[in-house]
């Protein structure tokens, strides 16, 4: 489980990360006179970039324009990533069989710095574009239960700031109303978010236990519409997220 993320230092790693990322969120191909302004690196260096990321199949080069965009095949490494990252591919088909028996949708987060990141997911709101989805941990239902289960003495590193927003009128910025519902959601076994993230979703998180992993970096969480939840009982969620985190564990402990 990693720490809160401090500053790092650009590599050819990140910068070739934060071409792609720039790359995405234009939507369309540049060239490298206006990738080298946007990022601010050198031609040189970055030609060499380019190149590699071209080989590795990230990017493609039109051969009429010249200009560069991201190429199709980087899917396949995300197919990898979400195939094989914290065993996702031994909790698919037990996740996909909760969404259809809950009528709901089911997640499994972990913790990533000071957020907590959605790496598997089923349902009708479980597509593609919720992998990667995050939330800080102060206001999301896995974040609180997998922050419980470590020493009250780590807690603060995961509160509130002065500086956090609210992402909703519900969201909690109170560190000492964040460590209550620790407490409570370490005696209870699970923890709720309720609008905290989304004023249109509600979710309710219990901790999957993995073999000899110590603290926990797994939890499963039953997300729900906010209309949908006003009309489901609040106890039998919670016992069916404890049931079903419970199931992930034992699916998990079978030796592949």
């Amino acid at each position: 489980m990693s720490p809160p993320r401090q500053e790092r230092t650009e590599t050819p790693l990140t910068q070739g990360i934060a071409v792609v990322r720039l790359l995405l969120q234009r939507g369309y191909a540049l060239g490298v006179t206006q990738i080298a302004a946007d990022l601010g690196m050198p031609k040189s260096s970055l030609h060499r970039l380019l190149k590699t990321l071209c080989q590795i199949g990230f990017l493609q080069q039109n051969p009429r324009n010249h200009r560069y965009g991201v190429d199709a095949g980087i899917f396949a490494f995300v197919h990898e990533i979400a195939a094989h990252f914290a065993r996702n591919m031994s909790l698919d088909t037990a996740l996909r069989k909760a969404a259809a028996t809950l009528d709901a949708s089911v997640y499994i987060d972990m913790l990533g710095g000071r957020n907590a990141y959605v790496v598997c997911a089923a349902g009708d709101e479980g597509n593609t574009l919720r992998l990667g989805m995050n939330s800080p941990i102060h206001a999301s239902s896995p974040g609180k239960i997998l922050v419980a289960q470590m020493p009250e003495s780590s807690w603060p590193a995961y509160a509130p700031r002065e500086d956090d927003e609210a992402v909703t009128p519900c969201t909690n910025l109170s560190p000492e109303r964040f460590y209550a519902q620790l407490r409570q959601a370490r005696e209870a076994g699970f923890a709720w978010n309720i609008r905290e993230t989304s004023v249109d979703h509600v979710s309710v998180a219990a901790v999957v236990r993995e073999p000899l992993v110590n603290p926990p970096r797994l939890a499963v969480a039953i997300l729900l519409r906010h209309d949908a939840y006003l009309h489901r009982d609040q106890h039998e969620l919670e016992q069916s997220v404890l049931a079903l985190a419970d199931r992930l564990g034992r699916v998990l402990a079978v030796k592949r």
